[in-house]
């Protein structure tokens, strides 16, 4: 029976290639159990994410921190659960965080068969494998499928919630419907970024029904079909809420929220008659919402912002994330990506499903990448971006829709492409968070371009520990212009957690000379080299 079921002659062709779907997938489990077992130290933002996963395990839903969402609940159930089995090895396996970081990376495993499914579905099975690759061994993707933080949920979020839309769009069933306003629901309780995609989806629907029923449309009936779709969304939306926030103060009057940004308070206070209005989700979901937007209209809280070498204190870089994704997306995929653009323009017979298929793939990525480059200001990194990747992976399936007819020199180069995207990815293992691209050719150099978790997000805290415990001599980020060996962590260096004066004789005129992962650099300056910098500027006189 064993031989049989996993005999590929015995298996329908679908079957085959959800086996074939499914062992690369499993090839990217096996990768983030390696590094994962391996440990990173806790980056800056998962012992609040974890905790607050716990918190809701344990009935409180109250925040300690805004930014954190019910979603890590999944994280922390592992934890919970031992606490009720008595077997202390199981008990001692379930507490392990290891295995709450890998709770991640199931759940992105799950995203990338949503991928490769849609992507099979419009162009066939060769281009969703490509789609899957291109997935899979994205180093951010691998990078954050690592950690307990809510951006691969987000990004899975927008996967699940547009495919589902897709589907609703082109089949009015009550089943497709519901599936779409359950996954519009449960994505604001993943990341509050998801907020948008009330409008973007509603947006994509729209002009989706008004193109293919122009000659059939009526205003009237569709006031009623969308009013019956928003009431839906809505109702479904709110419960899931409240069940993700666990009913906390639901129905609190507006009046009553303690609010702290301007666009909230100015509602409160120049419209007293919503005060009287009972919010019908929990405190805490309002609460945090108006604490981001704060948080969003001042740009970051937590540092500077860097770019190239230039350090803004808010407002942010137009086009950060172009640069952050030309730097840290591979080549190779790069590559297929704008392929796979330039084919879908040229060829007419391509873009004639465009409305029926490829209108809610580009309906997300055009709105977040003109929100994120030009008017996003809380610009720490490519992790905000990353939902954007998986819809431009399976638009890129359409690059090989005509595989088997395509020469054999397109097909040799693909291949090559692909060997050259997996290559340039595994050799950054584990290190996947600080990946840089080719054009970055030295890697102790990617501070220079980019900063903050892009490349430095806590992820090195025990080998740095460890290398000061080895070499007793080495200074930890000095307070001074001094020569001798010291240690600097890349934040500390550009000024993304404090001045940027502050280590500009280092970045100005010395080259580390080796680093710890990748987020520490190593100096050794001699005392004739600071003499001679004393000489020609004045660093040494600050």
């Amino acid at each position: 029976m064993f031989r049989k079921i996993f005999n590929p002659v015995f298996l329908s062709q679908k079957k085959r290639e959800n086996l074939a779907a499914t062992l690369l997938i499993f090839i990217f489990f096996l990768l983030s159990f390696v590094s994962v077992v391996r440990g990173y130290a806790l980056t800056t933002d998962e012992d609040k994410h974890y905790l607050y996963g716990e918190k809701i395990l344990l009935g409180d839903s109250n925040r300690f921190n805004p930014s954190t969402m019910p979603v890590t609940a999944l994280n922390a159930l592992p934890r919970r659960i031992s606490t009720f089995i008595s077997n202390e090895r199981i008990s001692y396996l379930l507490e392990k965080y290891a295995l709450a970081r890998m709770i991640t990376v199931f759940f992105s495993g799950i995203v990338a068969f949503f991928v490769f499914h849609w992507s099979r579905t419009l162009f066939g099975f060769v281009p969703a494998l490509f789609s899957l690759i291109f997935y899979l061994f994205d180093p951010n993707i691998i990078a954050h499928s690592q950690l307990v933080t809510t951006d691969i949920y987000m990004t899975g979020a927008l996967v699940c919630t547009f495919y589902f839309l897709w589907k609703f769009a082109n089949d009015r069933s009550i089943a497709n419907g519901l599936l779409f306003f359950t996954a519009l629901g449960v994505s604001q309780v993943v990341k509050y970024t998801a907020v948008v995609l009330f409008p973007l989806s509603f947006l994509a629907l729209f002009i989706y029904d008004l193109v293919t029923q122009r000659k059939e449309y009526h205003l009237l009936r569709e006031i009623k079909k969308y009013s019956i779709y928003l009431a839906s969304s809505f109702v479904i939306t709110i419960l899931i809420i409240n069940i993700g926030f666990l009913f906390n103060r639901s129905f609190v009057p507006f009046k009553e929220y303690h609010l702290r940004s301007v666009f909230f308070r100015n509602i409160q206070e120049k419209h007293p008659l919503l005060g009287e209005v009972p919010i019908p989700v929990p405190y805490p979901f309002l609460g945090g919402i108006d604490f981001m937007s704060d948080v969003e209209a001042r740009g970051s809280a937590d540092g500077n912002i860097y770019l190239l070498g230039h350090v803004r204190e808010d407002n942010g870089f137009p086009g950060y994330y172009f640069v952050a994704s030309f730097l840290k997306l591979p080549i190779s995929t790069q590559i297929f990506l704008w392929l796979a653009v330039l084919i879908y323009i040229i060829q007419i017979k391509s873009r004639s499903s465009f409305i029926k298929n490829e209108l809610f793939i580009f309906v997300p990525v055009l709105f977040l990448t003109i929100y994120f480059n030009f008017f996003f200001k809380t610009q720490a990194g490519i992790r905000y971006y990353l939902p954007v990747f998986p819809l431009l992976y399976v638009f890129s399936g359409n690059l090989f829709v005509s595989w088997y007819e395509i020469s054999k020199k397109q097909k040799v180069l693909s291949s090559v492409l692909i060997i050259y995207l997996v290559g340039s990815t595994l050799s950054y293992h584990p290190h996947y968070l600080s990946y840089f691209n080719e054009v970055v050719l030295n890697r102790m150099h990617g501070y220079k371009y980019l900063a903050d978790s892009n490349i430095d997000w806590g992820q090195d805290k025990n080998e740095f520990k460890q290398y000061l415990a080895e070499h007793p001599s080495a200074l930890y980020n000095p307070n001074r212009v001094r020569d001798g060996h010291f240690v600097i962590r890349i934040n500390d260096l550009v000024g993304v957690t404090g001045s940027p004066e502050k280590y500009a004789w280092v970045r100005d005129y010395f080259e580390p000379v080796n680093r710890i992962g990748y987020s520490y650099l190593i100096y050794k300056i001699s005392p004739e080299e600071i003499l001679q910098l004393c000489t020609i500027t004045d660093y040494c006189d600050k």
